[in-house]
Protein backbone atom coordinates (compact mmCIF):
# COMPACT_ATOMS: atom_id res chain seq x y z
CA UNK A 1 0.00 0.00 0.00
CA UNK A 2 1.56 3.25 -1.15
CA UNK A 3 1.03 6.66 0.40
CA UNK A 4 -2.26 8.36 -0.33
CA UNK A 5 -0.79 11.08 -2.53
CA UNK A 6 -2.88 10.61 -5.65
CA UNK A 7 -6.55 10.85 -4.73
CA UNK A 8 -9.72 10.92 -6.81
CA UNK A 9 -12.58 12.63 -5.01
CA UNK A 10 -16.09 12.12 -6.36
CA UNK A 11 -18.15 15.26 -5.81
CA UNK A 12 -21.91 15.53 -6.06
CA UNK A 13 -22.35 18.19 -8.72
CA UNK A 14 -26.05 18.48 -7.85
CA UNK A 15 -25.35 19.52 -4.26
CA UNK A 16 -24.92 23.11 -3.14
CA UNK A 17 -22.05 23.17 -0.62
CA UNK A 18 -22.52 26.78 0.46
CA UNK A 19 -23.87 25.62 3.83
CA UNK A 20 -20.48 24.11 4.66
CA UNK A 21 -18.58 26.30 7.21
CA UNK A 22 -15.50 26.58 4.99
CA UNK A 23 -17.25 25.68 1.74
CA UNK A 24 -15.33 22.42 1.49
CA UNK A 25 -17.41 19.23 1.45
CA UNK A 26 -16.59 16.61 4.07
CA UNK A 27 -15.26 14.13 1.51
CA UNK A 28 -12.71 16.69 0.36
CA UNK A 29 -11.62 17.62 3.89
CA UNK A 30 -11.06 13.97 4.74
CA UNK A 31 -9.20 13.33 1.49
CA UNK A 32 -6.65 16.08 2.06
CA UNK A 33 -6.15 14.95 5.67
CA UNK A 34 -4.82 11.64 4.31
CA UNK A 35 -2.26 13.21 2.00
CA UNK A 36 1.37 12.54 2.87
CA UNK A 37 3.31 15.06 0.79
CA UNK A 38 1.43 18.16 -0.31
CA UNK A 39 4.12 19.11 -2.83
CA UNK A 40 3.91 15.71 -4.53
CA UNK A 41 0.16 15.24 -4.15
CA UNK A 42 -2.37 15.32 -6.97
CA UNK A 43 -6.09 15.61 -6.35
CA UNK A 44 -8.58 14.76 -9.07
CA UNK A 45 -12.01 16.31 -8.53
CA UNK A 46 -14.51 14.34 -10.58
CA UNK A 47 -18.13 15.27 -11.14
CA UNK A 48 -20.53 13.18 -13.20
CA UNK A 49 -23.87 14.50 -14.34
CA UNK A 50 -26.65 13.18 -16.52
CA UNK A 51 -30.22 14.17 -17.32
CA UNK A 52 -32.19 11.83 -19.54
CA UNK A 53 -34.20 14.60 -21.21
CA UNK A 54 -30.94 16.29 -22.26
CA UNK A 55 -29.45 13.17 -23.80
CA UNK A 56 -29.42 12.66 -27.53
CA UNK A 57 -31.52 9.49 -27.22
CA UNK A 58 -34.45 11.45 -25.79
CA UNK A 59 -37.33 11.82 -28.23
CA UNK A 60 -37.48 15.64 -28.06
CA UNK A 61 -33.72 16.17 -28.17
CA UNK A 62 -32.80 19.13 -30.38
CA UNK A 63 -30.80 22.39 -30.58
CA UNK A 64 -32.43 23.80 -27.44
CA UNK A 65 -31.54 20.67 -25.44
CA UNK A 66 -27.96 20.88 -26.70
CA UNK A 67 -27.64 24.39 -25.35
CA UNK A 68 -29.20 23.38 -22.03
CA UNK A 69 -26.75 20.51 -21.73
CA UNK A 70 -23.80 22.80 -22.42
CA UNK A 71 -25.04 25.18 -19.74
CA UNK A 72 -25.56 22.29 -17.31
CA UNK A 73 -22.00 21.00 -17.88
CA UNK A 74 -20.58 24.52 -17.53
CA UNK A 75 -22.31 24.90 -14.16
CA UNK A 76 -20.92 21.54 -13.01
CA UNK A 77 -17.41 22.56 -14.01
CA UNK A 78 -17.78 25.92 -12.29
CA UNK A 79 -18.66 24.20 -9.01
CA UNK A 80 -15.60 21.97 -9.21
CA UNK A 81 -13.35 24.89 -10.09
CA UNK A 82 -14.39 26.69 -6.88
CA UNK A 83 -12.97 23.82 -4.84
CA UNK A 84 -10.02 23.40 -7.19
CA UNK A 85 -8.94 27.00 -6.69
CA UNK A 86 -9.36 26.72 -2.92
CA UNK A 87 -7.08 23.66 -2.86
CA UNK A 88 -4.52 25.22 -5.18
CA UNK A 89 -4.32 28.16 -2.78
CA UNK A 90 -3.27 25.60 -0.13
CA UNK A 91 -0.48 24.29 -2.36
CA UNK A 92 -2.20 21.25 -3.90
CA UNK A 93 -2.10 20.28 -7.55
CA UNK A 94 -5.68 19.85 -8.73
CA UNK A 95 -7.28 18.45 -11.85
CA UNK A 96 -11.02 19.05 -12.28
CA UNK A 97 -12.93 16.68 -14.55
CA UNK A 98 -16.59 16.90 -15.49
CA UNK A 99 -18.32 14.07 -17.33
CA UNK A 100 -21.70 13.76 -18.95
CA UNK A 101 -22.14 10.05 -18.39
CA UNK A 102 -24.37 7.22 -17.26
CA UNK A 103 -23.94 5.03 -15.31
CA UNK A 104 -21.64 7.14 -13.18
CA UNK A 105 -19.79 4.26 -11.49
CA UNK A 106 -18.36 3.04 -14.81
CA UNK A 107 -16.72 6.41 -15.47
CA UNK A 108 -15.34 6.67 -11.93
CA UNK A 109 -13.93 3.12 -11.93
CA UNK A 110 -12.41 3.67 -15.37
CA UNK A 111 -10.93 7.03 -14.36
CA UNK A 112 -9.45 5.60 -11.16
CA UNK A 113 -7.79 2.80 -13.12
CA UNK A 114 -6.51 5.03 -15.95
CA UNK A 115 -5.12 7.66 -13.58
CA UNK A 116 -3.70 4.93 -11.32
CA UNK A 117 -4.78 6.76 -8.16
CA UNK A 118 -3.93 5.63 -4.63
CA UNK A 119 -7.44 6.23 -3.30
CA UNK A 120 -11.00 7.00 -4.40
CA UNK A 121 -13.19 8.97 -1.96
CA UNK A 122 -16.97 9.11 -2.15
CA UNK A 123 -19.63 10.30 0.26
CA UNK A 124 -22.52 8.04 1.27
CA UNK A 125 -25.67 9.81 2.40
CA UNK A 126 -27.61 8.42 5.36
CA UNK A 127 -31.36 8.06 5.16
CA UNK A 128 -32.97 9.04 8.42
CA UNK A 129 -34.58 8.23 10.81
CA UNK A 130 -32.92 4.82 11.09
CA UNK A 131 -29.45 5.92 9.96
CA UNK A 132 -29.56 3.21 7.34
CA UNK A 133 -27.22 4.37 4.62
CA UNK A 134 -28.97 2.19 2.08
CA UNK A 135 -26.38 2.46 -0.65
CA UNK A 136 -27.58 3.38 -4.08
CA UNK A 137 -27.14 0.94 -6.93
CA UNK A 138 -24.45 3.27 -8.28
CA UNK A 139 -22.38 3.04 -5.08
CA UNK A 140 -22.80 -0.74 -4.86
CA UNK A 141 -21.51 -1.09 -8.39
CA UNK A 142 -18.56 1.20 -7.64
CA UNK A 143 -17.60 -1.03 -4.71
CA UNK A 144 -17.72 -4.05 -7.00
CA UNK A 145 -15.97 -2.58 -10.05
CA UNK A 146 -13.39 -0.12 -8.70
CA UNK A 147 -10.00 -1.82 -8.42
CA UNK A 148 -8.49 0.92 -6.25
CA UNK A 149 -8.85 1.49 -2.49
CA UNK A 150 -12.23 3.12 -1.93
CA UNK A 151 -13.06 5.31 1.07
CA UNK A 152 -16.81 5.56 1.63
CA UNK A 153 -17.46 8.32 4.10
CA UNK A 154 -20.51 8.98 6.24
CA UNK A 155 -21.58 12.27 7.84
CA UNK A 156 -19.38 12.00 10.96
CA UNK A 157 -16.26 14.06 11.52
CA UNK A 158 -13.18 12.11 12.60
CA UNK A 159 -12.07 12.40 16.21
CA UNK A 160 -8.92 14.36 17.00
CA UNK A 161 -7.23 11.00 17.61
CA UNK A 162 -9.00 8.73 15.11
CA UNK A 163 -9.62 5.08 15.91
CA UNK A 164 -8.84 2.84 12.94
CA UNK A 165 -10.17 -0.71 12.97
CA UNK A 166 -8.69 -3.28 10.58
CA UNK A 167 -10.86 -6.35 9.95
CA UNK A 168 -8.76 -9.33 8.84
CA UNK A 169 -9.15 -13.05 8.22
CA UNK A 170 -5.78 -14.84 7.99
CA UNK A 171 -7.54 -18.20 7.72
CA UNK A 172 -9.42 -17.24 4.55
CA UNK A 173 -8.41 -19.24 1.49
CA UNK A 174 -7.63 -16.00 -0.41
CA UNK A 175 -5.30 -14.65 2.28
CA UNK A 176 -2.04 -16.24 1.16
CA UNK A 177 -2.32 -16.13 -2.64
CA UNK A 178 -3.70 -12.57 -2.72
CA UNK A 179 -2.13 -11.05 0.39
CA UNK A 180 -5.33 -9.14 1.06
CA UNK A 181 -4.91 -8.98 4.84
CA UNK A 182 -1.44 -7.48 4.43
CA UNK A 183 -2.92 -4.81 2.16
CA UNK A 184 -5.62 -4.11 4.75
CA UNK A 185 -3.04 -3.68 7.52
CA UNK A 186 -0.78 -1.54 5.35
CA UNK A 187 -3.73 0.71 4.49
CA UNK A 188 -4.64 1.02 8.18
CA UNK A 189 -1.02 1.85 9.03
CA UNK A 190 -0.87 4.46 6.27
CA UNK A 191 -4.05 6.11 7.56
CA UNK A 192 -2.64 6.18 11.10
CA UNK A 193 0.60 7.77 9.92
CA UNK A 194 -1.38 10.56 8.29
CA UNK A 195 -4.09 11.05 10.92
CA UNK A 196 -2.52 9.90 14.17
CA UNK A 197 -4.74 7.97 16.53
CA UNK A 198 -4.66 4.21 17.04
CA UNK A 199 -4.94 0.96 15.10
CA UNK A 200 -6.99 -1.95 16.34
CA UNK A 201 -7.35 -5.33 14.64
CA UNK A 202 -10.33 -7.68 14.79
CA UNK A 203 -10.77 -11.24 13.55
CA UNK A 204 -13.80 -13.50 14.03
CA UNK A 205 -13.51 -17.26 14.07
CA UNK A 206 -17.00 -18.56 15.10
CA UNK A 207 -15.95 -21.73 16.94
CA UNK A 208 -19.60 -22.64 17.56
CA UNK A 209 -20.03 -23.17 13.82
CA UNK A 210 -17.77 -26.25 14.07
CA UNK A 211 -19.46 -28.39 16.76
CA UNK A 212 -17.38 -31.51 16.14
CA UNK A 213 -14.03 -29.83 16.72
CA UNK A 214 -12.41 -30.06 20.14
CA UNK A 215 -13.00 -27.09 22.41
CA UNK A 216 -10.36 -24.40 22.04
CA UNK A 217 -8.61 -25.89 19.00
CA UNK A 218 -10.27 -23.49 16.56
CA UNK A 219 -9.30 -20.46 18.62
CA UNK A 220 -5.75 -21.77 18.97
CA UNK A 221 -5.36 -22.22 15.21
CA UNK A 222 -6.75 -18.74 14.49
CA UNK A 223 -4.59 -17.23 17.22
CA UNK A 224 -1.45 -18.69 15.63
CA UNK A 225 -2.51 -17.36 12.23
CA UNK A 226 -3.06 -13.90 13.71
CA UNK A 227 0.35 -13.91 15.39
CA UNK A 228 1.99 -14.79 12.08
CA UNK A 229 0.04 -12.10 10.22
CA UNK A 230 0.80 -9.33 12.71
CA UNK A 231 4.45 -10.05 13.46
CA UNK A 232 5.69 -7.26 11.15
CA UNK A 233 3.05 -4.66 12.06
CA UNK A 234 3.83 -3.99 15.73
CA UNK A 235 0.21 -3.91 16.87
CA UNK A 236 0.08 -4.04 20.69
CA UNK A 237 -1.60 -7.11 22.18
CA UNK A 238 -4.38 -5.07 23.80
CA UNK A 239 -5.37 -3.73 20.37
CA UNK A 240 -5.92 -7.21 18.87
CA UNK A 241 -9.31 -8.81 19.29
CA UNK A 242 -10.01 -12.44 18.43
CA UNK A 243 -13.75 -12.96 18.82
CA UNK A 244 -15.94 -16.04 18.72
CA UNK A 245 -18.62 -14.52 16.51
CA UNK A 246 -19.65 -14.20 12.90
CA UNK A 247 -17.52 -11.57 11.12
CA UNK A 248 -20.23 -8.93 10.78
CA UNK A 249 -21.29 -9.26 14.44
CA UNK A 250 -17.69 -9.13 15.63
CA UNK A 251 -16.83 -6.03 13.60
CA UNK A 252 -19.99 -4.20 14.63
CA UNK A 253 -19.41 -5.12 18.28
CA UNK A 254 -15.81 -3.88 18.33
CA UNK A 255 -16.66 -0.83 16.26
CA UNK A 256 -19.30 0.23 18.80
CA UNK A 257 -17.02 -0.34 21.80
CA UNK A 258 -14.11 1.58 20.27
CA UNK A 259 -16.23 4.15 18.41
CA UNK A 260 -14.03 3.51 15.39
CA UNK A 261 -13.78 6.33 12.87
CA UNK A 262 -12.58 4.16 9.99
CA UNK A 263 -13.07 0.44 9.41
CA UNK A 264 -10.64 -1.07 6.92
CA UNK A 265 -11.78 -4.30 5.29
CA UNK A 266 -11.34 -6.33 2.14
CA UNK A 267 -13.83 -7.04 -0.60
CA UNK A 268 -13.63 -9.82 -3.17
CA UNK A 269 -15.32 -9.85 -6.54
CA UNK A 270 -17.70 -12.79 -6.79
CA UNK A 271 -20.23 -14.24 -9.19
CA UNK A 272 -23.80 -12.98 -9.14
CA UNK A 273 -24.96 -16.38 -7.96
CA UNK A 274 -22.60 -16.20 -4.98
CA UNK A 275 -23.82 -12.68 -4.21
CA UNK A 276 -27.44 -13.82 -4.21
CA UNK A 277 -26.86 -16.88 -2.05
CA UNK A 278 -24.01 -16.00 0.26
CA UNK A 279 -23.23 -12.29 0.35
CA UNK A 280 -20.08 -11.25 2.23
CA UNK A 281 -18.91 -9.19 5.18
CA UNK A 282 -18.40 -6.00 3.17
CA UNK A 283 -21.89 -6.25 1.64
CA UNK A 284 -23.53 -6.59 5.05
CA UNK A 285 -21.53 -3.83 6.70
CA UNK A 286 -21.82 -1.15 4.03
CA UNK A 287 -25.44 -0.29 4.74
CA UNK A 288 -25.41 -0.39 8.53
CA UNK A 289 -22.08 0.59 10.05
CA UNK A 290 -21.76 4.21 11.12
CA UNK A 291 -18.00 4.42 10.56
CA UNK A 292 -16.30 5.37 7.34
CA UNK A 293 -15.27 2.30 5.36
CA UNK A 294 -11.96 1.91 3.59
CA UNK A 295 -12.52 -0.94 1.15
CA UNK A 296 -9.43 -2.76 -0.13
CA UNK A 297 -9.42 -5.02 -3.18
CA UNK A 298 -6.80 -7.72 -3.86
CA UNK A 299 -4.09 -6.66 -6.29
Amino acid sequence: MSAFNKILVVLDVYHDFRDEPDHLPLELKKAIALIDDRAQAKIYLVGCGFEEFLHDTYSNFGPEAIEQRKKFCAEMEQRLQVFGKALEAQGFKVDCRVHWTYPRYEQIAREAHTLDVDLVVQHVNARLPHELHNLSHDTWQLVKTCNKPLLLIKDNEWQAEPVILAAVDPMHRHHKPMGLDYDILRAAREAKQRLGGTINVVHAYAESARPFTSTGSIREAHSRAMDKLLKDFKVPAHAVRLIDEKPVDAIMQVRDVLRADIVVLGALSRSRLAEAIIGNTADKLLNYIKSDLLVIKPA
